[in-house]
């Protein structure tokens, strides 16, 4: 017989706490390398977009509204929304991203239960619901989903589109009623193109 010790495997292994920790901390730091990034385009989007109304108001000002200042709000308005654009597209992979570490937090608790069975009725993500990333969206749900940062941007994108279409159909020479309906209606295309995007990447993308 071999006098060699037996060496424990899988989560009976000492290492196992040790490693699971290290993944644990890991997700931790990918999560919150995740908000600053959103925050900070989401920051930035903003500032942006406050500078150039700010910019416009003035222009307006001293031009009585007036050529000039539709195409200078056609160009500073194209730019603004790139850059919403850009940001909103951004921030739906972040969301993707950071439900697939909380995915992966969550396993790692179950290995810990598994480690330790006792410690089971201390972990609050154990008994939560599966993470609704990937499911259809519903009504009851869809209040919360609209506080969110993506949504946001989603609204003030869809405001700079209708604003563009308004300012073309100003260009054009067009009357009030053309001008409003114009910018309500390309508003409302742009929010529910929005919501079909951010739809249809969580059905594409489900948190494995």
């Amino acid at each position: 017989m071999s006098d060699e010790p037996e060496h424990a495997t899988g989560l009976n292994d000492p290492r196992a706490v040790e490693i699971l920790t290290t993944e644990h901390w890991s997700l931790l730091s990918a999560r919150s390398l995740g908000y600053q990034e959103m925050f900070g385009r989401a920051t930035i989007f903003v500032t942006i977009l406050s500078g150039i109304v700010i910019a416009l108001t003035l222009m307006a000002q001293a031009t009585a509204f007036g050529r000039d200042t539709l195409l200078t709000a056609l160009l500073l308005v194209s730019v603004a929304l790139f850059i919403g654009l850009a940001t909103f597209v951004r921030s739906v992979a972040i969301n993707y991203e950071d439900a697939v570490w909380v995915a992966g937090m969550k396993r790692l608790r179950e290995a810990y239960v598994q480690i330790v069975p006792e410690l089971k009725p201390f972990f609050v993500a154990i008994h939560e619901k599966p993470l609704a990333h990937g499911a259809p969206q519903h009504m009851a749900n869809l209040a919360s989903s609209l506080t969110t940062t993506s949504s946001v941007i989603a609204a003030l994108n869809s405001i700079l589109a209708g604003s563009f279409a308004g300012d073309v159909a100003a260009l054009c020479g067009s009357g009030l009623a053309t001008i409003v309906i114009s910018g309500v209606s390309v508003s409302l295309v742009s929010a529910v193109a929005h919501v079909r995007y951010a739809s249809r990447f969580r059905r594409k993308h489900p948190p494995s």
